[in-house]
């Protein structure tokens, strides 16, 4: 009895094992280039003091100023934007459990988008509006720590919209109009200035222009189109 219960105990564990490693395969970043060539790309943000600087501050304000219940309730929905976030577009159908793969590529996507966007936050190392100036700019949606610049939400909505784009082009638009929203949700609720934001739209495309180029990320995105987006674009 006490072998058959260390066979199963042993069983369960190496099963479990199994499916941890499968799935953190799964989720193993695309190849991109040095993310070194991103300093040519994504400046460093204003010097503190700057009228660049002062405008950029001056953004945080004006959006804070006054703000909905509706525009608040939102900015607090974006902290927790995944490529789902897109049902806002596609309606309550649109499901990590309708969309199984869907949901493990853009997992692995933002995998992949954390690398570069995550060396130019260490480099970079600007403070979040509501740090920076807790005198001035409010918290206004569940606080986030780390640096501010660029933005990882606008980053990751962005690039997640360029590629759904790709797989709903109907929708292309309106998944950046998403997007968009998404940052400004973002500068609402204190965690980052315009200039993070639209630094990050930048990464974003560079980002995608460079999987583009990446012959294994096509053939994941192709074969991701076949098995769950073909029907949907064929109109059925």
């Amino acid at each position: 009895m006490k072998s058959s219960v260390r066979f199963l105990s042993s069983f369960l564990f190496f099963f479990v094992f199994s499916v941890s490693l499968f799935a953190g395969e799964k989720t193993l970043p695309w190849t991109l280039p040095d993310h070194g060539n991103l300093l040519s790309i994504i400046p460093p943000p204003p010097s503190l003091g700057s009228a660049t600087a002062r405008a950029d501050l001056d953004g945080v304000l004006a959006l804070q100023d006054h703000p909905t219940a509706k525009g608040l309730a939102h900015a607090e929905k974006s902290v927790e934007f995944n490529v789902f976030s897109f049902s806002e577009i596609l309606g309550p159908s649109f499901t990590a459990a309708a969309y199984p793969k869907t949901a493990m590529f853009f997992k692995r996507l933002e995998v992949t988008a954390n690398q570069p966007k995550n060396f130019l936050k260490d480099r970079y190392r600007r403070l979040r509006p509501y740090r920076a100036f807790p005198n001035q700019v409010n918290e206004l949606v569940t606080k986030e720590e780390g640096y501010s610049y660029p933005s990882g939400h606008s980053t990751r909505s962005w690039l997640f919209a360029l590629v759904m784009g790709t797989l709903d082009p109907a929708h292309c638009n309106a998944f950046l109009a998403s997007a968009y929203q998404v940052g400004q949700d973002r500068i609402i609720g204190g965690m980052h200035y315009p200039y993070d934001v639209l630094e990050s739209r930048v990464l974003a495309e560079e980002l995608f222009s460079e999987l583009l180029q990446d012959k294994a990320f096509i053939a994941d995105l192709e074969s991701l189109r076949r098995d769950e987006w073909s029907k949907k674009t064929a109109g059925e």
